[in-house]
């Protein structure tokens, strides 16, 4: 959860430990619970468990890929998409005896029909009429086993708990490989699999709602998915209110039995945040936050209580809370340190200024992975020391705050009267010479803030001066986010006029002609989002 380098080792291991004992051919669930219950092992008994096993690895190899991933370099990407192709291989295996038993013992499984990817198997949550659609099959596809007359004894329940286990795991996957950029897409569709978003949200739906221990799992991650995934990576663009709904009822329905627990308080607060219900956001944390026994939530809580005091723009609070959570987090103490610079320059913190002087060298100790990449980039642009800051005008300091909403897509959830303080402070920058630490960087901003008062035609000339003022910009510069950014929010606008939409759509495709810039992968996966819409 707080993404420290000791915590994700310390998992990974445990978890290539577990893949150890599932791939063991006797099966350690089947010894253990001869040891625990003293029960000889029946071959009902011995079905039932081995397929329980073989999720388990599943769920386990997946796991593992996430954090692989997390590492965040090449070499870990290429590792990641293995694990997963194994994880794969073994859930459409797995999948396939389970759905036999299914519909041999319980009948047909009445769900909605997500559309199937091309190399996709079968999945739980689709329907089926006939025996030929369970002809589909993938290249990486394993023979379906026979199921023997013993196995036909296996107790309903048992049958439905153990596709309820599948649907969390193959769910998880699917929602998860459909995230990942374009490029990351291909790799994998070359190993063999590819991944539907709808597909994913249909079998947690499903498997939130069975008596699997992994329910509740299916529920966090249903709530991960509509609160954090969704407005991080604009999957609806600037609508960040787009997964509140859905997460409120999930957050409702599942009050009753986990009403006080920390995860579902701090979901709830997320749902509250994206709703620019920043009072409600607060007391949802602060309870999450008191409730809370793991360190790695509370760290979870004091991020979002920092960040709620930014979408606020009360730069006193969040100074304290990012300063708090500088000392006391042990993950990308950096990136706090950063947090903390910006704000105390939007309100001329002198006393504090030789933060400025740590974030210099904040950076030099640590590893080299996007997050720090970004952070140096922006380090640049700061002040060397302490006593250079206080030459910089507030408003400098106020647009790096701006740009860290906007890239985390938190300046959505801004109030529409902190809406107009931004615009204010962009619009001062032209009275400011060298009061602008990037060039454009203020139209950018400015023009997203008018895109959230729904006024296109000005902010479709914010973006325009933006790119205006950036043309003798290199395409690989180190501030190039803010061309491709611009490109693409101008594109955006422009594709929902007929009269503009191939202009926009062109724009939208040439955003490929920056490279190397920060967040990159998530824009191309918006991007690629939209222009598979338009193809449509």
């Amino acid at each position: 959860m707080s993404f420290e380098d000791d915590k994700l080792s310390k998992a990974i291991l445990r978890l290539k430990e577990v893949e150890k004992r599932c791939s063991i051919q006797a099966g350690w669930i089947k010894s253990l619970s001869q040891k625990v219950f003293g029960t000889p092992s029946t071959d009902t008994q011995s079905l039932a468990e081995q397929l329980e096993t073989q999720i388990i690895l599943a769920d386990s190899q997946v796991c593992i890929a996430i954090l692989t991933f997390l590492q965040q370099d090449l070499s870990g990407y290429f590792k990641g998409g293995w694990v997963l192709r194994k994880a794969w291989k073994v859930y459409q295996r797995t999948y396939k005896e389970i759905l036999t038993l299914y519909k041999g013992r319980v009948g047909e499984l009445q769900l909605p029909d997500p559309i199937l990817s091309p190399l996709s198997p079968p999945s739980p949550c689709t329907r089926h009429s006939s025996d030929s659609e369970d002809e589909e099959t993938s290249p990486w596809d394993v023979p379906e086993q026979p199921v023997n007359g013993s196995s036909q004894q296996i107790d309903k329940t048992a049958i439905m708990r153990l596709m309820e286990a599948i649907s969390f795991g193959y769910g998880l996957f699917q929602l998860g490989v459909s995230l990942l950029p374009p490029s990351l897409a291909k790799l994998l569709s070359v190993l063999g699999f590819a991944a539907n978003r709808q597909n994913g949200i249909s079998c947690l739906m499903y498997a939130r709602l069975g008596m699997d221990m992994r329910a509740p799992l299916a529920s966090l991650a249903l709530l991960w998915y509509h609160t954090i995934v969704r407005p991080f990576y604009a999957i609806d663009g600037t609508n960040v209110q787009a997964g509140v709904e859905a997460a409120n009822i999930l957050i409702q329905e599942s009050k009753q039995e986990f009403g006080d627990s920390a995860l579902f308080l701090f979901f709830a607060g997320r749902a509250a945040r994206l709703n620019s219900d920043v009072c409600l956001a607060l007391s949802s944390f602060q309870k999450a936050l008191e409730n809370a026994s793991h360190r790695e939530i509370k760290m979870l809580c004091l991020h979002e209580i920092g960040w709620c005091h930014l979408i606020e723009l009360d730069y006193q609070n969040a100074k304290t809370g990012f300063l708090y959570l500088k000392n006391c987090s042990r993950w990308s103490r950096s990136f706090y340190c950063y947090l903390s610079a910006i704000c105390l320059g939007s309100i001329k913190d002198y006393a504090n200024y030789q933060i400025f002087n740590e974030l210099q060298e904040s950076t030099a100790t640590t590893k080299s992975n996007q997050l720090n990449e970004f952070l140096s980039r922006r380090i640049r642009f700061c002040p060397k020391d302490g006593e250079s800051a206080k030459q910089y005008s507030v408003i400098y300091f106020k647009l790096l705050v701006f740009e860290m909403l906007y890239l985390w897509n938190a300046l959505a959830s801004c109030s529409l009267k902190k809406i107009d303080l931004i615009i204010e402070d962009c619009s001062r920058v032209e009275l400011q010479p060298n009061g602008e630490p990037r060039n454009g960087l203020a139209y950018l901003i400015k023009g997203s803030a008018y895109g959230i008062r729904r006024n296109n035609k000005v902010a479709t000339e914010c973006f325009r001066k933006c790119l205006g003022q950036r043309s003798a910009e290199a395409k690989n510069a180190e501030d190039a986010h803010i061309s491709a950014f611009a490109q693409y929010e101008l594109g955006h606008i422009l594709i929902q006029d007929p009269q503009t939409k191939e202009e926009g759509k062109l724009l939208l495709q040439q955003v490929s002609q920056y490279d190397q810039y920060d967040f990159e992968g998530r824009l191309n996966v918006r991007i690629h989002s939209i222009l598979r819409q338009l193809d449509n």
